[in-house]
């Protein structure tokens, strides 16, 4: 039993691997509290021992008049290694923790996710589903939560390009004979471990999500093949879990599950990559660089800033008896009132001095922010004013439009095979056979140009189709033909690999040619051609093609326009 459940408490080593590297991708999507939560400032030792003058507080008198005022006092001796261990509490007053409060976070990984999201779904996405009164339900409330499926599938798209690579897993609620699906960020899939068949297949053979962790326990769903468990793990010595339900047995010291059969046979969960799969479990996506850089951008803010704080507002030096005059209380504010030692010989008995750095630096900074911001538009294929200008021509710009063109018919490839997938999950909880005429497409032009070369694309198709017709299409009389004149029957003939013709009369006296010397030759002639062409099979071909240009410009028509039901 202890191999069972260090397995369900323990942490993949991939895990463990990208965890940091994922926790930077999503502060850096939400920014605010989260992202200085995460404490991405190089902390010096002089920021940690140095007070924040932003927080110092002041007192009133009754008249609402300053009367005093208390500094924030901080602990000496950390230093950056401290900060990485933990040991620092960011919120006990120092200078590193007024740099966190003050420093702008540029938030470029949300607006890159935004972007390429309002691409993929600027329509949405089509969809071929039957037309069942479960469907209509399931399609309308996806995971309980009150999304509707593209809602859903939207929220699907934002957390692979954030994380590179997400998972939903499709449940059978209790008291429900409707399934739902559950979205699942990497950080809660804590442990997995594949198998192989014996077709060489690579099949998801265990997995474990960790539903809630805190002081008072931790609750897992443990997948296998054959069962689907909920375990819950106290931290406390008197533990009992929050739940009073038929099944629920205590298997170790602290520790309680619920064991189901699984009826699928197989693990309801669907593995979803952004792009390239780096490892099971471990997907690629450019908002991983994203946030290096944005991070690297909010070091140099607050870099800019500390020079800013020390450099406009230098401090104030003075020799320790005038300082004891003040009681220590020497302070460079506009306004402030120092006491000094009067003179003897009328020559000031009293030192001091302002100090401060030196600003030229900041330029330097700036000029730094801007070329990660260059790259930055580089990383992420994003088209900005500066790089329509500064472009030599429109070559250049047209490089960029392909890149993103491709990473959006990527995506949109990626989330068409992850939903196939997911509904082919749901049909199998439902005990129903997926429709043949199923279908999912998702909008793969990022913008209105991009549709209208797709047009000229389908057009060119068409063209190419008339001229395939005109060169290798069987060309063969639909019935035999009769002409007004003996030219032009023995130009049928010709046409036929013949030659000659023959003539009919009429009751009423009216002569009409047919090609060849004799009728029987005609009719031979024709079956001949017949006999040597595969009709049937081109037939197929251009039906096939028709269909194909039919369908997607449906989709394009569908995707291009609305309809409220008037």
């Amino acid at each position: 039993m202890s191999d069972y459940l260090d397995f369900i408490t323990s942490t993949h080593s991939l895990y463990n691997r990208y965890y940091d590297e994922w926790r930077l991708c999503v502060n850096s999507y939400y920014g605010g509290v989260e992202y200085k939560d995460g404490q991405y400032l190089r902390a010096y030792q002089s920021d940690l021992n140095t007070s924040s003058e932003t927080i110092s507080t002041y007192s009133l008198n009754d008249d609402g008049v300053v009367d005093g005022k208390s500094r924030a006092r901080v602990t000496y001796g950390y230093d950056q290694q401290a900060v990485i261990r933990g040991d620092v509490d960011i919120s006990r007053g120092s200078f590193y923790n007024e740099k966190l409060e003050n420093t702008p976070v540029y938030n470029f990984c949300k607006l890159i996710v935004a972007e390429y999201n309002s691409m993929l779904f600027r329509s949405a996405p089509q969809r071929l589903l039957p037309e069942t009164p479960e469907v209509d339900e399931f399609i309308t409330d996806v995971n309980g939560e009150g999304d509707n499926l593209t809602e859903f599938m939207s929220q699907v798209d934002v957390m692979t390009t954030i994380y590179g690579v997400c998972y939903v897993e499709c449940y059978k609620p209790v008291g429900s004979d409707i399934p739902k699906w559950k979205l699942h960020a990497p950080t809660d899939v804590t442990n997995w471990d594949y198998r192989y068949d014996l077709n060489g297949n690579l099949l998801l053979d265990k997995m474990v999500i960790q539903l809630e962790n805190n002081d008072h326990h931790s609750v897992y769903r443990y997948y296998t093949a054959d069962t689907i468990e909920t375990v819950w793990v106290g931290h406390d010595d008197d533990y009992m879990p929050p739940v009073n339900a038929e099944g629920l047995e205590k298997f170790d010291d602290f520790s309680y599950r619920i064991v189901q059969e699984n009826e699928l046979g197989y693990i309801p969960v669907t593995t979803i990559y952004q792009s390239q799969k780096v490892y099971n479990g471990v997907g690629t996506t450019v908002i991983q660089d994203v946030a290096g850089i944005q991070r690297s951008i909010f070091g140099d803010s607050a870099e800019a800033y500390a020079i800013l704080t020390y450099g406009a507002h230098p401090s104030l030096i003075v020799d320790e008896q005038t300082a004891q005059l003040n009681d220590g209380q020497v302070g460079a504010e506009p306004g402030a009132t120092i006491q000094v030692q009067a003179g003897l010989t009328g020559e000031p008995s009293y030192v001091f001095e302002y100090a401060s750095p030196d600003l030229a630096n900041l330029a330097e900074i700036r000029i730094g922010i801007d070329s990660k911001l260059e790259k930055l538009s580089q990383i992420a294929m994003l088209r900005s004013e500066d790089l329509v200008k500064s472009s030599t021509s429109g070559q250049h710009v047209e490089v960029y439009d392909d890149k993103l063109a491709a990473l959006i018919r990527k995506k949109a490839t990626n989330l068409e095979n992850a939903e196939s997938n997911l509904w082919n999950t749901w049909f199998d909880w439902t005990n129903q056979q997926r429709p043949a005429d199923f279908s999912i497409s998702y909008n793969r032009q990022y913008n209105k140009r991009a549709i209208e070369s797709e047009m000229a694309e389908i057009r060119l198709g068409m063209d190419i189709m008339q001229q395939y017709d005109r060169m290798f299409g069987v060309n063969i009389p639909d019935a035999i033909r009769s002409f007004n004149t003996e030219a032009e029957a023995v130009a049928e003939a010709q046409r036929l690999n013949g030659s000659g013709s023959h003539s009919h009369t009429d009751d009423a006296g009216n002569i009409t040619y047919m090609p060849f010397n004799t009728h029987d030759e005609y009719d031979a002639a024709v079956q001949a051609i017949k006999d040597s062409q595969d009709i049937e099979e081109d037939t197929e071909f251009k039906d096939e093609m028709r269909d194909k240009i039919r369908k997607r410009l449906r989709q394009l028509l569908d995707a291009t326009t609305t309809d409220n039901g008037s």
